[in-house]
């Protein structure tokens, strides 16, 4: 409402090509001239420092660059679970309870969604390396008074381990925190008594201590757990399979005479998660924070009974035809093809599967990302309405499993983007992992919203379909193959192709289905 030529006015105009002048230096900044529309020097956006490699870097979900008008840049740092803590997990029960596998799939866990270090002590493997790998039932007699002696001395070893562990001043791990697991059996409250004074003086509060008891009265469960697993230590190497097994029952026998579980009114000052019969059912008892919430959620969700994953990225789509990254375009003809392919796929192999692995094919699930190209790859797939009400494959469509965005790259070409900013492709080649699109996503950010899937994979014990994009099935794929999230961005994912897994107490097994003959798979 100002009068022409007022202060005010004037102002706004100023400001407005002042505004003008900074965007068109900037869009220039991307050119292969060193000189903006205007004529006039760009911005200078190039990097003062060199991507480093050291430790401390790791800190750092992203590496923004320094520049003339920005030489103190606000650096991301990468999410960690631990914000600085030293948590310490112990395991409790019985052998052949998966207290290892749990453990195992904590660590992996923590590590692959939240950076944060983790390390597993276990009191077996330490055992061996003391004492050698022969070790018969009559070593666990609780009246075996001389190997009661080395069972504390194996103990006590193992605490040292992890407490040195836990006390190591390492100036770039120590902002993260880090997670100790101590894997033993632990069944008296003894000897719990002497967990909790050893930490202690290590952890923060009581309530950084947690203690996971795996209890399974289930039979097939734990006899399944003795021949997939414990027969073939290297305790019984070279010993039939069936004297194997009958020295373990044995083993366990030892246990039960002094097993002690935690319980409600014995413990209750304690930090404790009780799970049951494979992850049948949970309880717990003090449980409070960010870290447990996350820690309590995971093992809401494991189970050890085998299952197929099948992941397959989308067939092929028109920009995927024209060289293009990114973007929401509908399937090219190529794509089409292998729609209709995975269709017919879907129908003869995961619904009619038969073998020990699919407890219910008909209650098969479909999981794809709310992208055309994902979309459109299942159209073909039916969805039959069983007698129980079970729709087979409905679609589900998470936003999780939408691709890593590309940002102000999204529908370009690689060799555009090359052209236009090769210090953007520098970056990216240097760290695949935390590079992040102008504007867009990192591996990282990926990671960290596809840890929803990855729960629910767990969780389920019917097949799953999962049709996602490149980046998103790398991180899957990564994930439950125990690879690093390091590794994820990295993993070849062949396009028109169908992985099978099959994850397993300690492996997760893998078959590939090529359906089409494949042209040109999805950009990056």
């Amino acid at each position: 409402k100002s009068s022409p030529g007022s202060p005010e006015k004037k102002m706004s105009k100023s400001t407005l090509k002042t505004s003008q002048t900074f965007t068109q230096s900037f869009s220039s900044s991307f050119s292969k001239s060193g000189r903006s529309s205007s004529g006039n020097a760009k911005l200078s956006l190039t990097p003062t420092r060199v991507f480093s490699k050291s430790r401390t870097d790791k800190l750092f979900e992203d590496h923004t660059p320094k520049t003339s008008y920005n030489p103190v840049p606000h650096h991301r740092r990468r999410p960690f679970a631990t914000n600085g803590d030293k948590f310490a997990f112990v395991m409790v029960g019985l052998p052949a309870r998966g207290k290892t596998y749990i453990s195992q799939k904590i660590k992996h866990y923590f590590e692959f969604f939240h950076s944060a270090p983790t390390a597993v002590f276990n009191a077996g493997q330490t055992r061996r390396k003391m004492l050698g790998a022969k070790s018969m039932h009559t070593f666990f007699d609780p009246k075996n008074l001389k190997t009661s002696k080395l069972r504390e001395d194996i103990a006590k070893k193992t605490m040292e381990n992890l407490i040195s562990w836990l006390r190591e001043d390492n100036e770039s791990d120590s902002p993260l925190g880090r997670i100790a697991i101590y894997d033993a059996t632990n069944t008296t409250r003894r000897r719990r008594k002497w967990i909790i004074e050893s930490l202690t003086p290590v952890l923060q509060s009581r309530r950084h201590l947690i203690f996971i008891e795996s209890v399974c009265e289930n039979k097939d469960i734990v006899e399944s757990n003795i021949l997939s697993v414990k027969v073939s230590m290297p305790d019984y190497f070279g010993l039939d399979p069936k004297d194997a097994m009958q020295d373990f029952i044995k083993r366990i026998e030892h246990y039960k005479k002094s097993y002690e579980p935690l319980d409600s009114k014995f413990d209750d000052q304690l930090s404790w998660i009780k799970t049951f019969d494979g992850g049948e059912s949970l309880t717990m008892n003090r449980i409070k924070g960010s870290l447990p919430g996350k820690l309590v959620t995971l093992l809401m969700n494991l189970h050890t009974f085998p299952r197929p994953i099948y992941l397959s990225r989308h067939g092929q789509s028109v920009y995927n035809a024209q060289n293009r990254i990114g973007g929401d375009s509908g399937l090219s003809e190529e794509g089409e093809e292998y729609a209709k392919v995975l269709a017919e796929y879907v129908e003869n192999e995961i619904l009619n599967h038969n073998g020990s692995v699919a407890r219910n094919a008909r209650h098969s699930r479909l999981y794809i990302s709310t992208m055309q190209r994902s979309i459109q790859t299942t159209k073909w797939i039916r969805h039959t309405v069983q007698t129980d009400g079970w729709v087979t494959m409905r679609p589900r469509r998470f936003a999780a499993l939408d691709e890593v965005y590309a940002g102000k790259f999204d529908g370009m070409s690689p060799e555009e983007i090359l052209q236009q900013a090769p210090e953007e492709s520098k970056l990216r080649q240097e760290d695949k992992l935390n590079y992040r699109y102008p504007r867009g996503e990192s591996y990282s950010d990926a990671i960290e919203r596809v840890q929803l899937v990855a729960l629910q994979l767990e969780r389920h014990r019917d097949p799953v379909l999962v049709v996602a994009h490149n980046g998103i099935i790398r991180i899957l794929y990564a994930y439950f193959k125990g690879l690093s999230r390091e590794d994820a961005p990295y993993v070849e994912i062949p396009s028109n192709c169908v992985i099978k897994l099959v994850p397993r107490c300690y492996t997760c097994e893998e078959e590939h289905e090529y359906l089409v003959k494949s042209n040109g798979g999805e950009k990056e």
